[in-house]
């Protein structure tokens, strides 16, 4: 038997015994929800995950930003992202921002506190005043801008609910994203401080790309003078099957627009030059089918991107 032989022998060995030993758990595997919190973004490219109701989670090249976060009443028995929760040793690593629009139970978690002992870098940005601690950022009833590690962030401030409530526009690596929180109307652009916001943020976004927003009056306005590249409706946790009628209703008008509708928590979309690209059986995406090729136009798209 000669060297060469030998060693392509052993090198097969080392291998296949290196899978079993994988398979069987011997060896410590990465999980696959952390595959994409590492995935090298581009600018302009983000990985979005629907957590819950008004929950999302957005990561950028150098950001995870966390928006609203709550769970159901039956709290998970086992938290990550890919089931539409926060693991806060899932995200250690991550350089993040945890924004609350406003108190109400279904938009603010109490538990995120808890996460300030465990993220490394972690910052709250809060819609209104006095909640958190001093070195958090709060906005009020002022419109007004801040510039911190590189992100850029913008209010719009309402109280249709009789509490004061804030919307986030927020630019981070290259991309410009606005999360309503719970800015709607039911007599959209005939409320005048519905129709003021939007004019406002149409001045401070002339282009927007990711648009997450309840459907309960307003967002079809909006949509028509925002002009998102992709919208993501929300506000109907456990009721999901909601944001695919959104979908078929944008798509009935005509318009120009990516919707990703979540089928479930844990919903994962990818994001670039316009386009969603869905994580197959979790989403649907009006205008790109989640089908046995989405890994490789996503591949695709990001070589390209």
């Amino acid at each position: 038997m000669n060297k060469t032989f030998r060693k392509l022998r052993l090198t097969g060995f080392i291998l296949c015994g290196g899978m079993l030993f994988a398979s069987a758990g011997w060896i410590k595997q990465e999980p696959a929800s952390q595959l994409p919190l590492r995935r090298e973004l581009k600018p302009g490219q983000a990985v979005i995950w629907y957590l819950y109701h008004s929950g999302w989670a957005v990561k950028t090249r150098n950001y995870l930003l966390i928006f609203d976060y709550t769970e159901p009443s039956e709290r998970p028995t086992k938290r990550s992202l890919d089931s539409g929760s926060i693991d806060p040793a899932e995200i250690g690593a991550q350089n993040v921002t945890v924004f609350v629009s406003h108190r109400h139970s279904d938009h603010f978690d109490p538990l995120i506190l808890g996460w300030r002992a465990a993220v490394k870098s972690i910052r709250y940005i809060w819609g209104w005043e006095g909640e958190g601690v001093p070195a958090d950022i709060h906005f009020g009833s002022e419109r007004r801008s801040v510039a911190v590690d590189g992100l850029e962030i913008m209010n719009i401030h309402h109280n249709f609910d009789g509490i004061p409530e804030s919307a986030f526009l927020v630019k981070a690596d290259g991309l410009t994203l606005l999360h309503a929180g719970d800015h709607g109307h039911s007599r959209g652009l005939e409320n005048p401080a519905f129709k003021d916001n939007i004019l406002y943020l149409m001045e401070k976004a002339p282009r927007l790309d990711l648009f997450f927003t309840p459907t309960f009056g307003g967002e079809i306005d909006a949509l028509r003078l925002l002009k998102p590249q992709a919208v993501f409706p929300m506000h109907d946790g456990g009721n999901e099957r909601q944001y695919a009628k959104f979908a078929r209703k944008v798509k009935a008008l005509g318009l120009d627009v990516e919707v990703g509708a979540a089928e479930r928590a844990g919903a994962r979309f990818f994001y670039v030059k316009g386009t969603l690209v869905p994580n197959e059986k979790t989403c649907v995406c009006a205008g790109v089918q989640p089908t046995g090729q989405a890994k490789m136009r996503e591949d695709k798209k990001t070589n390209e991107g």
